[in-house]
């Protein structure tokens, strides 16, 4: 019998997706999804029904996990020390945009402001 793997997408912060599915999804078993909530490597929610759920991100998330502990070796320590420079670099690239944006704006502003002067200046040159 042939298994086909499950893929979902949503990106509905509130649709959640209890542990049974998240393990058949992503091919592990609840006792890993349960370390790896333990070790505080994803964040599970209460459902409606009282069943705990991870949402969509948390579920890509712990895809990675999976892929760093079972392909690449590494321990949950180390995953988490992974996971927390990957959050600090996104947090980097964010404020370098930021930071590209308003040096866009400012230089917009300046050539603007030189272009005005320009104006200004060929007015008072055609006065005289």
């Amino acid at each position: 019998m042939k298994k086909y793997p499950i893929a979902v997408s949503s990106n509905d912060p509130d649709v959640h997706y209890e542990y049974r599915l998240v393990a058949r999804m992503i091919r592990v078993s609840e006792e890993f999804i349960l370390r790896c909530e333990h070790e505080e490597l994803v964040t599970a929610h209460p459902m409606l029904h009282g069943a705990k759920g991870l949402s969509a991100a948390e579920v890509s998330k712990l895809k990675l996990i999976r892929y760093l502990h079972k392909e690449m070796g590494l321990s949950l320590d180390a995953i988490d020390l992974v996971l927390r420079y990957r959050e600090r670099v996104k947090t980097m690239e964010r404020q370098l945009d930021e930071m590209e944006q308003r040096l866009r704006r400012k230089e917009q502003e300046h050539q603007a402001e030189v272009l005005m002067l320009c104006r200004r200046m060929a007015e008072l040159m055609d006065e005289v």
